[in-house]
């Protein structure tokens, strides 16, 4: 191994940092700062804007290093640490750990050999990342809709709560916005994504091709599964994609898929670690409220889009709508669950501490009728198209 070259190493990081100076903050770069532990891993899908997060932490108590780059691999992890650690620098960037097979161990001792030290590690296959006791894994998600606005106009776009659960609301959130539709359909169309930014109509096909490569290269490497493994996930992909919402669970995919049910459990369950599937499970136990099987969709609209564009077919605006609705409550904190009933029920259960609704997200043409049964004992609301925009500003 060669000596660490550290001016080296800082030109680079330096240089990287100024491409991305003047971003705004998204917020839970705001919050990685302000606790323990002393190492936190960043874990999300290619292009969500891990190592945006990792520059914008860039100051002069701070290193950055991605263990992609010829200059980080030409040492080890831990010496390349060590080195910056004694220089004296206090808190290390490391970016793409996944490519380095000892990062566990080197920020152990890194961490155990410098007390004062913090690492933030990041990479992009979430496969890679189990939580462990010695650290925080954070999650970092596509941009909601509030986001996304405020990188395009730079101005506050997120609203509480209230907002997507009451009409009139909403109808004043959108009408204080005239370029909001504008906004959403870029969103959709891509702009969950910040690679939006650059890669604006191409968008699409670079989340694609980051989906291929989680599946072909990620899936093997850290989950050791089999190319017949690899070839369901796709095809479990395509199926899902061209599918209205709630279409298929694992027992009907083992059957189309070809495949012993066992399998097709595995490749759902696998999609879903890699954030590019939601499982959205059953509330409880029992009637009135159980469905046999967790409902698959999409992680994000953008991810069924971009599958959709590649196979020349059209994405279900009644998914999209779904697959944002469940994005936008999870990152407001809210549970949500399949519900089973008549045979025509509401779609989702929801829940917040210690309030409870029942929600149908639809389109225009959307009615109440399904929520007629449950008005009694929770409360309820249809999700209309400003409704939803109001809760992807966040």
């Amino acid at each position: 191994m060669s000596e660490v070259d550290v001016l080296r190493l800082r030109e680079n990081w330096l240089r990287l940092a100024e491409n991305i100076r003047g971003l705004a903050l998204r917020s839970f770069v705001r919050q990685l700062t302000r606790s323990e532990p002393r190492i936190k891993v960043l874990r999300g899908f290619r292009g969500v804007g891990k190592t945006t997060a990792l520059l914008q932490l860039v100051d002069d108590n701070s290193a950055y290093f991605s263990m992609d780059n010829p200059i980080a691999e030409m040492n080890s992890l831990y010496e390349t640490g060590a080195a910056l650690a004694r220089t004296g620098y206090s808190t290390l960037l490391i970016d793409e750990v996944q490519y380095y097979p000892h990062w566990r161990r080197d920020t152990k001792a890194l961490y155990d050999e410098f007390p004062s030290l913090c690492i933030f590690a990041s990479g992009s296959a979430p496969l890679a990342f189990e939580p462990e006791r010695r650290y925080d894994v954070v999650e970092v998600n596509p941009l909601s809709l509030g986001e996304f606005v405020e990188l395009k106009e730079k101005k506050e776009t997120r609203v509480p709560d209230e907002y997507w659960r009451d009409k009139n609301k909403a109808v004043e959130f959108v009408a204080a916005r005239p370029q909001l539709y504008e906004h959403y359909s870029n969103y959709l169309n891509g702009g969950g994504f910040p690679t939006f930014f650059s890669y604006k109509e191409k968008t699409l096909a670079s989340i694609y091709n980051s989906i291929r490569k989680s599946i072909r290269e990620d899936a093997p490497s850290f989950a050791k599964v089999d190319s017949e493994t690899i070839l369901a996930m796709e095809k479990t992909l395509s199926f899902i994609a061209t599918s209205p919402p709630g279409e298929f669970n694992a027992s009907n995919l083992s059957k189309l898929l070809e495949v012993k049910k066992h399998r097709a459990y595995t490749v759902t369950e696998l999609l879903e670690s890699m954030h590019i599937l939601r499982r959205v499970r059953p509330c409880g136990q029992g009637a009135p409220f159980a469905r046999g099987e967790p409902k698959l969709l999409f992680y994000h609209p953008n991810l069924r889009r971009a599958v959709c564009q590649a196979l020349g077919k059209e994405s279900n605006k009644g998914a999209e709508r779904e697959e944002l609705a469940l994005f936008a409550l999870s990152g407001r904190g809210w549970k949500a669950s399949t519900i089973k009933g008549a045979k025509r029920t509401p779609d989702y259960l929801v829940q917040k501490n210690n309030e409870t609704l029942i929600i149908e997200i639809g389109g225009p043409n959307k009615t109440t009728a399904q929520l007629r049964e449950y008005k009694r004992q929770f409360k309820t609301t249809t999700i209309d198209d400003r409704q939803l925009m109001a809760m992807a500003a966040f």
